[in-house]
């Protein structure tokens, strides 16, 4: 029988969290169980300052009030998704782990080689986020490992696309996008969609993405790389077919998420014979299986969390 899945924010218990000396006696004290994993008062704190300064926030009460319900709820999410991959033989990437290290040394303008001494000089975990990093790369490789034989791409039929496309001789658009992507619930949507408004304008994409994205592409800040027009849905064109380089779409609200959409570069082929028609198969092919990848990660962790029980102590 499956085990009742039971989480409840308590916000009188979250607003213990503060930044006073006087807090340092229980911050070792456990705050939740996740099955058979923990999460201790010093791992929300962590969690909360690493994320503000990661984003190039203050660390002070008001910005710690904004996300420390997100910053509990990713906690747990991490808590089970490390219990998963604990079942299955998976071994680090480091070169992977490595890359995306070397990229967060660049967001903040230091030497890779000086990182683990920036952490420490900001007195948070740099292990604590070298784990999480680690645990969300293991993630997608057995979200991938599980699920790849059940992602059936038609390349005979991307390859009628194509033929049919150089027939036509039509204009090819490229885009260069960025996502954010959260879930939502009806009842605090609209204030969601607010809140990450105003972090847009206020520390940028990038950094929010950081903040607030569940997508695997959070990872690289939102990073989709080079998409196709004739890769995507008509209903995606409509929204970032008109932004300029530098915009952000409105918010695209879907069934459980709500994605937001950067135009970080725009191209124009006038003609598909000056296409890499490799590529842009190559490239269709990636993005038809990264949307469903998305959809099964999405799918399992949430019946990972309705088999597992969730206790605030």
């Amino acid at each position: 029988m499956n085990k009742i899945f039971k989480i409840v924010l308590i916000s009188s218990f979250i607003n213990l969290l503060n930044i006073s000396a006087s807090f340092s006696s229980i911050k070792n004290n456990i705050i939740a169980k996740v099955g058979n994993e923990i999460i201790t008062l010093i791992e929300l704190e962590n969690k909360i300052n690493t994320t503000l300064i990661l984003t190039n926030q203050q660390i002070n009460q008001e910005n710690i009030n904004k996300i420390k319900t997100l910053s509990l709820k990713r906690l747990i999410d991490l808590k089970i998704k490390k219990s998963e991959v604990k079942k299955y033989n998976l071994n680090i990437n480091d070169s992977v782990i490595q890359s995306h290290m070397q990229r967060i040394s660049q967001d903040l303008s230091i030497d890779p080689s000086n990182l683990k001494k920036f952490f420490k000089s900001s007195m948070i975990s740099y292990d604590q986020y070298k784990e999480e990093v680690e645990t969300e790369f293991l993630w997608q490789r057995l979200i991938a490992q599980i699920y790849s034989s059940k992602i059936s791409v038609s390349e005979d039929q991307i390859d009628e696309e194509i033929k049919e496309l150089q027939n036509k001789k039509e204009k090819i658009i490229e885009f260069k996008l960025a996502e954010l992507e959260v879930n939502y619930d009806n009842e605090t949507k609209n204030e969601l969609i607010r809140r990450i408004k105003d972090s847009i304008k206020e520390i940028g994409f990038s950094k929010t993405v950081v903040k607030y994205s569940i997508s695997t592409s959070a990872l690289k800040e939102g990073e989709l790389g080079w998409i196709n027009s004739k890769s995507i849905s008509s209903k995606l064109i409509n929204i970032i077919g008109n932004l300029k380089v530098g915009d952000i779409s409105d918010e695209v609200v879907g069934a459980e998420t709500i994605t937001f959409y950067k135009m970080l570069d725009k191209k124009i082929n006038e003609t598909s014979k000056n296409v890499d028609i490799k590529l842009m198969r190559q490239n269709i092919i990636s993005q038809k299986k990264n949307e469903l990848l998305n959809l099964y990660s999405r799918s399992h962790l949430s019946k990972r969390k309705n088999t597992t029980l969730i206790n605030l102590q």
